[in-house]
């Protein structure tokens, strides 16, 4: 694990892992795909209007005044002011003594809370949403650490919970990576292959008997405890499980963070299929969909635009990022100043494109 840490090592800076003849683009994640990232980003988003920062010296730019090297105003000279940054021009034309004051650069942390819930394990078109989502919080990983910044996260299940706090290690990094393809193929496999004994479905149900009722909500409130004033929060999920509690939580971090909310989502969540009889399963019981009717499929639609609206309206209202990418890695982000539509289609953008 350390080893991947390396700089020199080959899984520091490309993606050639040896992977088995059955490997299932798409659905399975290695540690290569995530490492893969550092030079091809998976999306853009708009760069969000800061506030609050840290006070840890690194290479983001800070409101607070200090001892930085870019000027930021005059004003007049106060007891216990440096006497070097006195501004002799200013002081010769008011009369007053006035003194310079400059911008610091700070060391910004970064969070990302990543949804590894078994909806997000589902996809249509290019890949399941977990692989998009785990992509996404690499190449923020990555965006990070070149920044000099402090990266940390959240990762949440219907069973399980991992954390780690905000650092600029390269090593602890990579370690996340490891764990997030840990959990990834975990929840693979605890969904999507079978063992139907009866003692596996007793552990199953006694695991959603313990399991938080909203463990989005959950992971909220902790981060709540987490994240100092001026830090940057990514979430990164379909937000399914996005409530009230849920709003109540983003709405207090809104107040000294930077929210960016990236709704990952499949094209047939918003639209139903062509008019037909599908069969369906949950992997345990088994039915049909009727897609023929009209009305169902106008408020199947009506559905998603409501949800998707709600999400984006309490983002922007938070003076937050909103960003919507579908598994076909379609992609628009959206905040306060503007809206960005990116590419559609991932494979036409040059490789060395920097997502910022």
């Amino acid at each position: 694990m350390t080893v991947w840490s390396k700089p020199h090592h080959k899984l520091a800076t490309s993606s050639h892992e040896a992977l088995s003849e059955n490997f299932k683009f798409g659905i399975e994640l290695s540690l290569g795909q995530l490492i893969e990232t550092r030079t091809k980003p998976i999306i853009q988003w708009l760069a969000p209007n800061s506030k609050v920062k840290t006070n840890r010296i690194g290479g983001f730019r800070s409101r607070f005044k200090g001892l930085g090297m870019d000027f930021d105003e005059v004003r007049l000279y106060q007891n216990g002011d440096d006497i070097r940054n006195i501004d002799w021009r200013v002081t010769a034309r008011t009369g007053e003594a006035h003194t310079k004051l400059f911008k610091e650069e700070r060391e910004r942390p970064v969070f990302v809370v990543l949804d590894q819930m078994p909806s997000m394990f589902f996809g249509t078109a290019s890949a399941f949403k977990s692989l998009i989502a785990s992509k996404i919080a690499s190449q923020i990983m990555w965006h990070s650490l070149n920044n000099g910044d402090r990266f940390g996260a959240l990762l949440f299940g219907q069973n399980s919970h991992s954390e780690m706090k905000p650092s600029s290690n390269r090593r602890n990094c990579m370690r996340l990576l490891s764990r997030i393809v840990e959990s990834y193929q975990l929840i693979l496999n605890e969904n999507f292959i079978f063992n139907n004994t009866d003692g596996n479905n007793i552990q199953k149900e006694q695991q959603q008997r313990t399991a938080p009722k909203n463990p989005l909500s959950e992971t909220l409130k902790r981060l709540r405890y987490l994240a100092k004033p001026g830090t940057l929060i990514h979430i990164i999920s379909d937000f399914n499980l996005f409530d009230e509690d849920c709003q109540g939580h983003l709405s207090r971090l809104s107040q000294h963070t930077d929210i960016h909310c990236v709704l990952v989502k499949d094209p047939i969540e918003s639209e139903l299929p062509p008019s037909g009889l599908y069969g369906i399963t949950d992997g345990t019981q088994k039915g049909y969909l009727n897609t023929r009717d009209k009305t169902i499929r106008k408020n199947y639609r009506q559905q998603f635009e409501k949800k998707q609206k709600t999400i984006k309206e309490f983002v922007l209202g938070h003076k937050g990022i909103y960003t919507c990418i579908d598994t076909n890695y379609k992609q628009e982000s959206t905040g306060i100043h503007g809206s960005s539509v990116e590419p559609t289609d991932k494979q036409t953008r040059n490789s060395d494109e920097q997502p910022w």
